[in-house]
């Protein structure tokens, strides 16, 4: 079965989205919808098939049209993504999946209500080096895990016509940044009891720069940092676990990016060379297709996210420790 896509938002990660649809024998983009206009004319688009529109309304009322994906400004999310399944639409969204846990919850009722898939980009469930530490952890290999310790941090964002540094729109990078390794603790860990966090103002009613501890019951201590810190500071993520019986390192710049030091030799073990952009898609679209839930990138699992986040937000704002969600 062929699945029909329209793709909203030519930004950075909409491009992104548009190449790997190009490489998934399912799935069709048969429509591209942006409001600039310099952005539908681009002829280096693999869609040279596709209709373009600057009306989102208009799109949704296509019938030949099976799902679209949402690549817009994060305030956009809740709102477009609700339309899109109201009209009976399947959803795949990029993350977050709204800027607010209310509105987070409103999407998933909206899904539930059209009984459509509605996917969440939290594209790290698919990421080959985040999936080997999971299975670390779950296999207990190398033990019980006694710490983890994650980092996502870049210079400010300057792509995409600047929104990422009104708050109002992208959350800052609590919201946009941050929430990747907050959802890795939740998968990884289980629901968090408690958070602490700290961070630093970014001017415009945001957090730029974030640090969170979370105490989970009986587990291990688990603290985050992410941020947009100064200058031109390359893009980096990381995480180090804490086995028992060894410690497993991943940095995105170091070659090979997973290394796991035992008490013997150190080893580099075997990551699938894939692209977690592609597997994520590649299974919406398996999912749309067969008519059942995906298996990562769960919207449950975004709303707690956001929720998580709001929580470290508000003891960022209050300097008090908070409840998870």
């Amino acid at each position: 079965m062929s699945v029909s896509i329209g793709l909203v938002g030519l930004g950075m990660m909409g491009r992104t989205h548009l190449g790997c649809y190009a490489d998934i024998p399912a799935a069709e983009v048969v429509a591209l919808c942006d409001l600039e206009p310099d952005r539908l004319r681009g002829d280096q688009y693999p869609a040279p098939d596709a209709d373009r529109t600057d009306d989102y309304a208009a799109l949704l009322e296509r019938s030949d049209l099976d799902a679209v994906d949402l690549c817009v400004p994060t305030h956009l999310h809740a709102e477009m993504a609700t339309a899109a399944l109201k009209a009976g639409k399947h959803v795949f969204c990029e993350k977050p999946i709204a800027l607010r846990a209310e509105d987070a919850e409103g999407v998933l009722s909206a899904a539930r209500d059209a009984g459509r898939v509605l996917m969440v980009g939290h594209v790290l469930r698919f990421w080959p080096e985040y999936l080997a530490i999971e299975q670390m952890i779950s296999s207990g290999r190398f033990g019980r895990v006694r710490s983890a310790f994650l980092r996502r941090v870049s210079g400010p964002p300057d792509w995409d016509r600047g929104w990422y540094a009104d708050a109002s729109c992208s959350g800052s990078a609590a919201l946009d940044l941050h929430i990747h390794d907050a959802d890795v603790v939740r998968w990884w860990f289980g629901r968090v009891d408690e958070v602490c966090s700290t961070g630093r103002d970014d001017g415009r009613g945001g957090v730029r720069h974030i640090v969170s501890r979370y105490r989970i019951e009986g587990g291990p201590m688990v603290v985050a940092e992410g941020g947009w810190l100064s200058g031109r500071l390359p893009f980096a993520m990381s995480a180090t676990v804490d086995f028992d019986e060894a410690t497993a390192v991943y940095d995105s710049s170091a070659s090979p990016t997973l290394r796991v030091y035992p008490a013997a030799e150190a080893l580099a073990p075997e990551v699938a060379r894939t692209d977690a952009y592609w597997d994520e898609l590649a299974h919406f679209v398996d999912c749309v297709a067969a008519g059942r839930p995906p298996r990562a990138g769960r919207p449950e699992d975004a709303v707690s996210a956001v929720a998580l986040v709001a929580a470290e937000l508000e003891s960022v704002r209050t300097g008090s420790y908070q409840p998870g969600p």
